[in-house]
């Protein structure tokens, strides 16, 4: 099965009237990626069976999202899963941070190409980005990385009581210290993947420090 095909017929199984704005928008972004794929490497292949668990992931880990309000994504590579979240969550603001200047060219140009309105990029890395910050988010999500701890500590002052950390992570935390992950966070809920064996989304919020 090619990619388009295997695309239209996940899209059905998740239920997605094919008339919708994301059936339009899915394929469009499949287009696009296939596109720049020989050029800049942003997947390992754009056949369907190594494309279809990256589709997967992001109609998945959409039922756990809040649909509205900020989210900054970290790293964001070729925009699996934050750019198809999306998509998915038209309403939502969302700020892209990733260090690669090629594939930061392909996430402007889907986010154009594809009308994303409220999407920004940012060409940079996380503490130069954090540096000129002062705005707090209402979910902050990364995957394929392991964040540093000086990079985690930094994301606790941009982020409000409510706050989601989304942390996409196989069998180890994907953090460079897991004790300060658990000593400065809480683990609200774990849900797993159920086409990737080990393969995670954990949601954390802030522990405040004591007064």
């Amino acid at each position: 099965m090619n990619s388009p095909e295997g695309l239209k017929q996940l899209l059905q199984e998740a239920q997605i009237p094919a008339d919708s704005r994301e059936a339009r928008k899915l394929p469009e972004y499949l287009t696009l990626l296939r596109k720049w794929n020989p050029h800049i490497n942003l997947t390992a292949s754009t056949e369907w069976h190594v494309l279809r668990p990256l589709f997967m992931e992001a109609l998945w880990a959409s039922r756990f999202h809040k649909k509205t309000g900020s989210h900054l994504d970290i790293g964001s590579g070729a925009g699996f899963p934050a750019l198809l979240l999306k998509i998915l969550a038209p309403q939502m603001t969302i700020d892209l941070v990733e260090s690669r200047s090629k594939k930061c060219a392909f996430l402007e140009s889907a986010a154009d190409l594809l009308q994303l309105d409220g999407t920004r990029v940012h060409c940079t890395r996380l503490a130069e980005f954090l540096d000129k910050e002062t705005r707090t988010w209402d979910c902050i999500s990364w995957k394929a990385l392991k964040l540093q701890t000086r990079d985690l500590l930094r994301l606790r002052r941009h982020a409000h009581e409510q706050t989601e950390f989304w942390m996409f992570h196989g069998a180890e935390p994907a953090v460079q210290e897991p004790k300060v992950l658990n000593e400065k966070f809480r683990r609200a809920h774990r849900e797993d993947f159920p086409e990737r064996d080990n393969w995670h989304l954990s949601v954390f919020h802030v522990k405040h420090d004591p007064e």
